[in-house]
């Protein structure tokens, strides 16, 4: 299937002008791109853009027999394949640092991860010499060469683990997430399989990083549907959204082999660093607290910010004694926090929880109120000893 040059660009280009349009709004909206997740997520645009550009190179290149030219196209080339892993492999990233905030990918287990991207990485780099991936003509006329399917095998490794991981996650007991976020993680390879298959039955068309940027689109639109329901400060969930996941464990809560743990915090004394030390201030305190919760917290908890200084912890336990030590492990999170801090002013929370078993006939309102009012008897007892 021969396809004119003008239209293998055009759709090409179409591909970039998409990535790049993405680019611009995530490095407008996240200058500082606050984590590991937005870093990865900036480096597969990056990746996917440059890969559509060395496919054009390499196709603009045909029939063009100077040596420079040649040279050229096969730095196109290995640019093309070697993209292909580094690609994958930020792709895992992004769904591991999605998935487990606090995950640190060291040693062993790093290099296990980018194994697969090294060795394709390798081969695309002997591929001029040996004709592995590719040969080019003496007329700079690219072929695939024997080994074509290891960029394959490489992505289908790299995507069944995160279909995998993503799947064991979704299916979890403890799930704290919306199931839509787990579909977008499994349903993000299928574009480029659809694109691997159309691909592999046209030779000459290229559609598979096209498709790519599409499946970062819908990507895209996820995060920001996702927006709409965190806090612009904190980055936590919002009052709104909280709301809806406490109405939903409460649904699910009949018949479970766990107890509902609703844990209610808020910042003491934080109406005197805002008329202290003003409101910007207030601010920084704010996200430092909402850090604390993220380290602090398990990932299967629910955390967002309530309204003001105060934040809700959801979570599921099955014993006190599990809620116990998600509250002793936040306090010791915010005093260990304060002794690298630049705060003007410590922080210390006032915790409180409510525990709800499957038995019990619970409603949102009443829970709510039974851990604000626990929260406010450990305040009132605190001040009592000052």
């Amino acid at each position: 299937m021969q396809i004119a040059m003008n239209e293998y660009i055009e759709v090409n280009m179409i591909g970039i002008v998409l990535l790049m349009t993405m680019l611009l709004y995530e490095l407008k909206s996240h200058r500082k791109l606050e984590n590991e997740e937005e870093g990865c997520f900036v480096a597969m645009i990056v990746i996917n853009a440059l890969i559509l550009a060395s496919d054009i190179g390499i196709y603009v290149m045909r029939g063009f027999a100077a040596e420079q030219l040649i040279l050229l196209n096969h730095f196109f080339c290995v640019t093309y394949f070697t993209l292909h892993g580094w690609f994958c492999y930020t792709w895992m990233k992004y769904v591991l640092k999605k998935l487990y905030p606090r995950f640190r990918g060291k040693g062993i287990l790093e290099a296990l991860v980018m194994m697969p991207a090294i060795v394709l990485t390798a081969v695309a780099f002997a591929s001029p010499f040996e004709g592995l991936l590719y040969t080019l003509t003496a007329d700079n006329d690219y072929h695939r060469g024997p080994f074509i399917w290891v960029p394959i095998a490489v992505a289908i490794m790299y995507y069944c683990i995160t279909t995998i991981v993503a799947a064991r996650e979704m299916i979890h007991p403890g799930r704290s997430r919306e199931l839509a976020e787990y579909m977008v993680i499994i349903l993000f390879p299928l574009p480029i399989f659809v694109g691997n298959v159309i691909q592999m039955e046209n030779y000459g068309l290229s559609v598979v990083w096209v498709m790519s940027a599409i499946a970062i689109l819908i990507l895209f639109i996820d995060k920001q549907n996702q927006q709409l329901s965190k806090d612009g400060l904190t980055g936590l969930y919002n009052r709104s959204h909280t709301n809806a996941q406490l109405a939903w464990e409460i649904r699910n809560l009949k018949g479970a082999d766990h107890m509902l743990m609703v844990m209610m915090l808020d910042i003491d004394d934080f109406k005197s660093i805002n008329d202290k030390y003003g409101h910007l201030e207030g601010d920084i305190a704010l996200t430092f607290a909402a850090d604390v919760l993220k380290k602090n917290c398990r990932r299967t908890d629910y955390v967002g910010r309530y309204g003001g200084d105060e934040f809700l912890v959801i979570g599921r336990v099955h014993s006190a004694e599990d809620a116990d030590r998600i509250e002793q492990r936040i306090q010791r999170g915010i005093v260990a926090a304060n002794k690298d801090s630049m705060l003007k002013v410590p922080l210390a929370f006032s915790i409180g929880y409510e525990l709800c078993k499957p038995s019990d006939n619970v409603t949102m309102d009443a829970v709510l109120d039974g851990a604000d009012q626990k929260m406010y008897e450990v305040k009132r007892k605190r001040y009592m000893f000052r």
